[in-house]
């Protein structure tokens, strides 16, 4: 008798094989999405249909094109049917965040490294792309947080709308995206780096760096800049995580 207490040479056979059989179908039909071969926006067959194609019952098909609609590849319209989805980054930045809200402490030190890799490249970009909407957008983000100096939950809400402003910047809907989903988990983090009255001022002035050489069109500059606050970022964390005699062993 297995663990769970269910017998499974009990249960019809058909059953038994559904899950194996919906799975490959949901990914027969998510290989024709991605080639193509079902363009978004068009029409999922029938459940009729598609049992016939692939000699499976409709309770197969229809755990198959579940499993297809919670990777947010399909979407059900009422009274209409399922259709392949348009193209969307919310499946990408609902994993991001869920994944930023179940990290552990070491699994969060890589998001920061995601981070300063990603914002570097968006600090490039807005130099180049960035329009005068987008540049007062990131005063006023610096504005806010000179206002709020002193007091963490404003402050960090402040500093993180400067980056995910600088992301809407570069002109890219993936980073902004990732920013996006990053944003609350940011937030809590930047929070817990306020440990410092003086902290307050560098971090302003390290976002006023990154902001001027978004300003004056420098790339290579403004991502330098970015590096190095987050760099920063990243140190204090790490000072933050690590229990005080494991920091004057190493």
């Amino acid at each position: 008798m297995p663990v769970s207490g269910i017998d499974s040479t009990r249960i019809p056979a058909h059953i038994r094989r559904m899950p194996r059989l919906s799975a490959q179908i949901a990914s027969q039909l998510e290989q024709e999405i991605l080639s193509g071969s079902l363009p978004p926006g068009s029409r999922v067959p029938s459940e009729e249909k598609l049992s016939e194609r692939f000699d499976a019952s409709r309770t197969v098909i229809r755990e198959a094109i579940q499993q297809l609609r919670g990777r947010g590849m399909l979407v059900s319209r009422k009274g209409s049917g399922t259709y392949i989805a348009l193209p969307s980054l919310d499946p990408l930045g609902t994993a991001f965040e869920a994944y930023s809200v179940l990290a552990d402490t070491s699994d969060f030190l890589e998001l920061i490294d995601f981070r300063i890799l990603i914002e570097s490249e968006c600090a490039r970009l807005a130099a180049t792309q960035a329009g005068q909407r987008q540049l007062a957008r990131l005063e006023q983000a610096i504005a806010a947080m000179e206002a709020s100096a002193g007091t963490q939950a404003k402050f960090s809400r402040a500093d993180i709308a400067f980056h995910v402003a600088l992301a809407q910047a570069s002109a890219n809907k993936l980073y902004t995206a990732m920013l996006g989903a990053l944003e609350k988990p940011c937030i809590e983090f930047a929070q817990a780096n306020r440990t410092e009255s003086d902290w307050y001022g560098e971090v302003i002035a390290q976002h006023r760096a990154i902001l001027d050489a978004v300003v004056a069109g420098n790339g290579g500059q403004a991502a330098e800049a970015m590096r190095r606050h987050l760099l920063s970022s990243r140190r204090h964390f790490v000072d933050l995580t690590n229990p005080p005699e494991e920091a004057s062993r190493g």
